[in-house]
């Protein structure tokens, strides 16, 4: 008999701590600690920065192109048996990597964690929720996915002390069975596609009034595609995720100041640490005027990199303040970007208009996570790097303002 009112305790939680331990370990292992790892194997390799960055170009075109399959995939098969395979994708190509000898097998491993990525980073948390909660949808995705930005707190300083001890072939491969240990008794046994496999009602499902008619107003998907302002919000936010791709390689930035290793790995997860709050603090923030919002997260990123560039000579403490107002920058892609998308253009035909900036912010991150270390590869230098990130930072000024200022004269239907 399905149970129509909302328990004291519903499976729907355990859902909830089974998607925080994916994006813990699987995601965070997948992107939030790829940084530690760029100058030990690529000096080991014999490659350039920028070489070796190109698996996580990699990684991110692959995702672009199987999320329509993925999407699909998830509404059709068992979400156990999906992202049980994802898992051991990661768990495996991690655990693979520590034995390559040459850069091509981590382009092979950066498609192997890609295609598990589409699941785990893109789908898992939006698609599980959204089945399991009609009430508080929006606080447990931002749980969840806060989960990625803990992992990164938690185990770069760890992995860059693996790394200095025992080399980063131990780094790979410890964070290879810890990826499976943790997240596949969740995948096996916890998962569920749907509430009614467990015989019960999504949580909320009886407090929600789904038969009341909903009016979305904003701006048409027809009329948005002819405007300069979707132009603008999306080259807006392309360079919003091509500008936090530099965080890979800060913790290489760090080595070339003559410093260890352990330091480059703390300040990656004192990023981390600035992402967190900045999702907290954005978020608070976008719901009470979202242009303060957008100039509070780039203003934080050219303050972060200009710390970097200007001041961190001068001590741990610089480099870890850096790291938080950067962190905070990291954080806006997620919190802020999708909310000017809606401050722009309105409820009307959100989803279909936002797709078109996700396609942008997938594409410019692919080519950041390469881009930045071919730039240090030329220069000798990563100065470079941080100097033409703050300048993006400041044309994201530029076109965001532009976008906004556009849009609010663009006429809302019903």
């Amino acid at each position: 008999m399905n149970e129509k009112k909302t328990p004291g305790f519903h499976y729907g939680y355990l859902i909830v701590i089974a998607c925080c331990v994916l994006m813990l370990g699987p995601c965070c292992f997948s992107f939030n600690t790829a940084g530690i790892f760029y100058d030990s194997v690529s000096k080991e390799l014999g490659v350039g920065k920028g070489d070796f960055g190109l698996y996580m170009t990699i990684e991110y075109l692959t995702m672009f192109l199987v999320l329509p399959l993925a999407g699909k995939m998830l509404n059709k098969y068992d979400a156990r048996l999906i992202l049980t395979t994802a898992v051991i994708m990661v768990a495996g190509s991690l655990m693979a990597m520590s034995t390559f000898h040459s850069v091509y097998s981590f382009y092979v491993a950066g498609f192997l964690i890609g295609v598990a990525n589409a699941w785990i980073l893109y789908l898992v948390v939006p698609v599980l929720i959204g089945r399991w909660f009609k009430k508080n949808v929006g606080l447990w995705v931002g749980l969840c996915m806060a989960f990625t930005g803990v992992g990164g707190i938690i185990f770069n300083p760890i992995g860059g002390q693996l790394i200095t001890d025992y080399g980063w072939r131990t780094g790979y491969l410890t964070f290879g069975i810890i990826a499976a240990v943790i997240a596949l008794p969740f995948t096996l046994f916890v998962i569920r596609s749907y509430p009614s496999d467990k015989g019960l009602q999504p949580y909320g499902e009886g407090e929600v009034d789904e038969s009341a008619p909903v009016k979305l107003t904003g701006v048409s998907v027809r009329t948005a595609v002819k405007s300069p302002a979707l132009y603008l919000m999306a080259f807006y936010a392309g360079l919003v995720n091509l500008g936090l791709t530099v965080n890979y390689y800060l913790p290489s930035y760090v080595g070339t100041l003559g410093m260890p290793l352990t330091v480059g790995a703390t300040l990656a997860s004192t990023v981390m640490f600035g992402s967190l709050f900045g999702k907290i603090g954005l978020g608070w923030l976008n719901d009470k005027s979202v242009p303060m919002a957008m100039v509070t997260g780039l203003s934080s990123g050219i303050i972060g990199l200009g710390a970097l560039m200007l001041f961190a000579s001068h001590g741990l403490w610089v480099i870890l303040a850096a790291g938080v107002f950067f962190g905070i920058f990291f954080a806006s892609a997620t919190t802020t970007t999708p909310m000017m998308a809606r401050f722009i253009f309105g409820d009307r035909d959100y989803s279909q208009i936002y797709s078109y900036v996700t396609m942008a912010c997938a594409f410019l991150a692919a080519f950041g996570s390469a881009i930045w270390g071919f730039i240090f590869d030329a220069t000798g230098s990563y100065l470079p790097t941080l100097g033409i990130d703050i300048c993006i930072m400041a044309l994201c000024f530029v076109l965001g303002i532009g976008a906004m200022k556009i849009g609010k004269n663009l006429p809302r239907e019903a």
